[in-house]
């Protein structure tokens, strides 16, 4: 069975070339529509499912009681990761609301690169330390599932549900929560 190349799928979505090999004379065809839209219920339905997911399987291995109650937490690499964590949420807050709200200033990585660079040091800062925390509980691997799980499925699934002014106010509101929880 011979394969007719005139008649498969991408070549007939191309349009007609120039018998003269003008590249430039290629008729588009236009894009496919992308996916459903970002405020779409199905997405937030989503995002919302992925978010309780990571956050029952952390309470099925009782995480939070862990850090809180376990002496064997390494608690002062556990301060550093909070700590890393807090100057984080300032730079973001300052990059954000102060420079790009209030002075209307475009955040970009050409206009803050050594806010983006802190940033960058920062996050690895507070990998390094709560996996040097948590591992000898959990273990290297289960540690990395736990740090992936919490980054994707957290996170990450909150950056792109909540508004910025949200992520500010919320993350305010968990950390110092948090640091009260924890002494």
């Amino acid at each position: 069975m011979n394969l007719d190349l005139e008649q498969s799928a991408p070549l007939r979505r191309r349009g007609p070339r120039n018998e003269s090999n003008d590249e430039s004379v290629i008729s588009m065809i236009p894009p496919p529509p992308p996916g459903l839209p970002a405020r779409h219920p199905l997405q937030l339905l989503k995002r919302t499912a992925i978010i309780c997911g990571t956050l029952y399987a952390m309470h099925d291995i009782n995480l939070f009681h862990n850090i809180i109650h376990s002496p064997e937490i390494n608690h002062e690499w556990f301060k550093v990761g909070l700590a890393s964590s807090i100057a984080i949420m300032a730079i973001k807050g300052y990059v954000e609301l102060y420079q790009g709200k209030k002075k209307k200033k475009q955040v970009e990585y050409e206009n803050f690169r050594q806010a983006t660079h802190m940033t960058i040091f920062l996050i690895l800062l507070a990998w390094i330390s709560f996996h040097k925390s948590l591992s000898p509980l959990y273990g290297g691997f289960k540690t990395l599932l736990i740090m992936i799980g919490f980054g994707f499925g957290v996170l990450l699934q909150c950056a792109l549900m909540i508004p910025v002014w949200g992520q500010n106010f919320l993350s305010v509101v968990i950390l110092t929560f948090f640091l009260q929880q924890y002494k």
